[in-house]
């Protein structure tokens, strides 16, 4: 069923899936496609909203394991246009789009067993069809290998006949491994190594840092997302992601760290009238710059709603978040990593010395704290015409404990 594919096309592979998450079998596909069919690159799409899947970890997490899992493989990148589209993804609309981006080449859409076998039931399958040639890699053992290549032959046959369908197979070894069985994993063994599973070492990683497929995790990132602003949920997973790693260079409790980064802007959209309620049930004392300027009060609301609707209990995590916007002298040393990591994580833009600062922080974390207060300072003076009576007391009393480190 091989068609004459003309040798000056480019060639797209395209592999979509959930990736919850990614592991080395994707990646074992994609290279054996790129080689078998000679594939200019393939493109690796995480869904959307699947009408497929139910309970899928959200989108964020699922796109940056990806982006890390082939950042060593130049002929691999990957799209979010499932994710950004509105509504249910369709594998047609995809195919339409890339079709639309890029006209003049082949496509080539990579495909499992399973959805061999319930391909002719996927939304406009016509359209699919026509303009694409499916390649399917196999999933067998040396028990079942030749029963199932007779009834995938069969399958790729029939709708060859019925849809004028190109099926071709991508010859590749089997790995025992999917997706289901590492969260499985994670979920029955919340505490060990991944290192016994088929993931890329950073994948791995990614997981423990964020610890992902933990229910109570899951609930966290669940109610956090209703709590703040899809812009501010990825600045969060920065800060988290730069937490956990000055916790691990500076030997501080990374479960905290991870704790306290996530939910440090979790009050950041709750309006003024329950910041001030929040602080009146807790007794924690408002001052009139604070009332007059509420955007001030997220840190301390925010430690309180983590204790409230979050269930924090840990006192260390709590005080992290309520001074993570005006530090304190002497800070601990999580409420410091919180306090610059929201400054200096990846998404910032902010200033031209953040390459510096992130560098400075791996070696010097008073001498970048001072720093950070001191700039702050120098916007907020710029920001007030001067007048310092604007800017809070603590930010000015945790610069002068801080700034001997300059």
């Amino acid at each position: 069923m091989n068609r004459e594919v003309k040798a000056n096309y480019l060639k797209i592979g395209i592999l979509g899936g959930t990736f919850d998450p990614i592991h080395n079998g994707h990646l074992m596909i994609a290279e054996a496609a790129l080689k078998e069919y000679a594939l200019s690159k393939v493109i690796f799409i995480p869904t959307g909203i699947s009408y497929m899947k139910k309970n899928v970890t959200d989108s964020y997490f699922r796109y940056e394991m990806t982006s890390l899992a082939i950042q060593n493989h130049p002929e691999f990148t990957i799209s979010d246009v499932e994710i950004e589209r509105k509504g249910n993804t369709y594998t047609c609309d995809t195919i339409e789009y890339f079709k639309k981006k890029h006209p003049d080449a082949e496509l080539y859409f990579i495909i499992g067993t399973d959805s061999l076998f319930s391909l002719e039931k996927w939304r406009n399958v016509e359209y699919i069809f026509k303009n694409c040639t499916i390649l399917c890699a196999t999933r067998t053992d040396e028990n079942t290998e030749e029963q199932m290549e007779q009834k995938e032959q069969k399958k790729a046959k029939e709708l060859y006949n019925k849809f004028d369908a190109n099926i071709n197979f991508i010859h590749c070894p089997t790995m025992d491994i999917s997706s289901t069985e590492i969260r499985s994993f994670r979920k029955k063994h919340p505490n060990s190594s991944l290192d016994s599973l088929d993931l890329p070492d950073c994948v791995a990683d990614y997981i423990m840092r964020h610890d992902l497929y933990s229910a109570e995790t899951e609930q966290i990132h669940n109610q956090l997302k209703e709590d703040i602003k899809p812009k501010r949920f990825r600045h969060t997973m920065g800060v988290v992601d730069t937490a956990v790693i000055l916790a691990q260079k500076w030997a501080c409790n990374v479960e905290k760290a991870r704790l306290a980064a996530l939910l440090h802007d979790c009050a950041k959209y709750i309006d003024t009238e329950q910041k001030l309620a929040l602080c009146a049930k807790f007794d924690v004392s408002v001052s009139d710059l604070e009332i007059n300027n509420p955007e001030l009060l997220h840190a301390k609301a925010g430690a309180l709603l983590a204790y409230e609707n979050y269930k924090i209990i840990d006192t260390d995590i709590l005080s992290a978040i309520y001074y993570h916007t005006t530090g304190k002298p002497e800070m601990s040393l999580l409420e410091q990593i919180i306090y610059v990591a929201d400054y200096i994580e990846p998404g910032r833009k902010h200033s031209d010395k953040l390459p510096e600062y992130r560098e400075l922080a791996m070696l010097n974390l008073n001498k970048v704290t001072a720093h950070i207060l001191k700039d702050n300072i120098e916007y907020l003076q710029k920001k007030h015409t001067d007048n310092i009576t604007l800017i809070d007391p603590m930010t000015l009393e945790t610069y002068e404990f801080y700034k001997k480190y300059l």
